[in-house]
């Protein structure tokens, strides 16, 4: 098990824990420069096992390093059409199966090279069930600095042959905000799926945000979830502000609402594929006065123990690992 993390304020190198079974110990980290204002595209960390793992980077540029038990070794990239300040998304399923998204393009490894395919839209996550179920999502339109205000929700998946787009729940409800001269504004909201977990052929989670403008707030964000059942995708309705996501190694999925950083992580759910949800227990002494801050959840493959990272304030303010069993 890896966790990658940053500074939480300004710039740095990035830190890296492994877990061997017994306990969680620092590994040197490739030379990668961090800034903390860039948070919504923080280096992709995938592994394999405790000599194959891979930390891909987009920041100026994009790059790949990649780490064979002993030191990280940078490993030439090809050209993907990389714009700064796109979002990267990897994968891994073997040393020899390993997959990049990033814009409309996808990147996969076979051990020995990089082969670049076309996307049907824009991606900024991808995940793998199996060679031929690799799933990427995104939007139907490039993020921009600002937001984008046409985009809509985009998912495609990877057959063993092709990459297909796979219909998605549109939301195309005009804005009833009133404008600067006293009309509707009636512009539509923007969706951009920023995560997708892949559990099998029929049981896919994608999570992302819903950006509407508003005149006195300026653009609002809300979190939406989406479910493949292996014929349609469907809202998952009562999404929460999310502040992390994850497997929760149960074919479901985890959601960490952000206000569960005030009360040690309280307010945390699990949704099963039936649409269930149940509220996990808080951290074990958490109160008020305990705030941790999660930046990333995730099941233990083949087990149903789930690890939420990030960060604790207070007395002993640091990095911060919790395990839920």
């Amino acid at each position: 098990m890896w966790a990658l993390g940053g500074p939480d304020e300004g710039t740095g190198q990035l830190l890296l824990l492994h877990f061997d079974g017994q306990r969680w110990r620092e590994r040197p980290a490739p030379e990668v420069t961090w800034d903390s204002k860039d948070y919504e595209r923080f280096p992709a960390l995938v592994a394999t096992g405790p000599r194959d793992a891979w930390i891909f980077a987009a920041t100026a540029a994009l790059a790949a390093h990649h780490w064979d038990g002993e030191r990280w070794s940078r490993v030439p990239l090809p050209d993907m059409d990389y714009n700064p300040g796109e979002r990267a998304g990897a994968t891994a399923l073997a040393p020899d199966d390993v997959w990049l998204v990033v814009g409309d393009h996808a990147a996969h490894w076979d051990g020995r090279a990089w082969t670049v395919m076309r996307l049907p839209a824009w991606a900024a996550s991808v995940s793998a069930a199996a060679p031929d179920q690799v799933w990427a999502v995104g939007g139907t339109s490039r993020p921009l600095a600002q937001g984008s205000s046409s985009s809509q929700a985009a998912t495609m998946r990877w057959d063993g042959r092709s990459w297909q787009l796979v219909t998605a729940p549109e939301d195309r409800m005009p804005s009833e905000e009133i404008n600067s001269q006293g009309q509707p504004d009636g512009s539509i909201p923007s969706i951009m799926l920023t995560q997708v977990v892949a559990h099998g052929p029929g049981n896919v989670w994608a999570i992302g945000t819903r950006e509407e403008f508003d005149y006195e707030d300026g653009r609002s964000s809300t979190t939406i979830t989406m479910h493949w059942d292996g014929k349609a995708w469907s809202w998952v309705p009562g999404s929460v502000d999310v502040s992390a996501s994850g497997s929760d190694g149960a074919n479901g999925i985890i959601l960490v609402d952000w206000n569960a950083a005030e009360s040690g992580l309280s307010g945390t759910i699990r949704v099963a594929p039936d649409g269930s949800r149940t509220e996990l227990p808080p951290m074990a002494g958490a109160n008020r006065r305990r705030e941790v801050g999660v930046s990333a959840v995730s099941a233990v493959p083949g087990t149903r123990t789930v690890y939420a990272v990030g960060l604790a304030y207070g007395k002993n303010f640091g990095p911060m690992i919790a395990r839920y069993r």
